[in-house]
């Protein structure tokens, strides 16, 4: 059980599993143990540190996050196949990290606070390199 849920947590392990004849309502199913639980760790941390501290700890989180999904990118720059899911897990990250920020510190947050960090603006850069002028919707932070 433990080892099911810590695959099913893994974010690269999900990428690898996430193809383009994968729905994008399956990935985000796939990624749901992984959403919960960095909900909850963001909420835990929110109760340990003060915010500026709580702010540079979820920011580098988010950052480390992006630089799996970098990474795993890199080392499939042939196969287009799992772009897909890679632009989906962003736009999960992205959400998940910028709403439990924003749920938990309301006005105390400032706009810089919420604009992705730099792995997660790589990302974007590859996968939108890579599609070229592809007619992909921009994905949005919020629901």
């Amino acid at each position: 059980m433990v080892t099911r849920l810590q695959n099913g947590t893994k974010l690269k392990k999900i990428l690898q599993d996430s193809k383009d004849s994968v729905t994008e309502s399956e990935i985000r199913n796939r990624m749901q143990p992984l959403t919960e639980q960095l909900m909850n760790t963001v909420n835990h941390l929110h109760t340990i540190f003060e915010t500026h501290v709580f702010i540079a700890v979820c920011r580098g989180y988010w950052d480390r996050m992006g630089q799996d999904v970098l990474s795993f990118l890199e080392n499939r720059k042939e196969n287009k196949s799992v772009y897909k899911g890679s632009r989906v897990a962003v736009s999960i990250l992205d959400d998940t990290f910028a709403s439990q920020m924003q749920k938990l510190l309301g006005n105390a947050l400032q706009e810089k606070d919420l604009e992705p960090p730099r792995s997660i603006v790589e990302v974007r850069s590859m996968l939108c390199k890579d599609t070229g002028s592809s007619s992909h919707k921009k994905n949005s932070y919020f629901y």
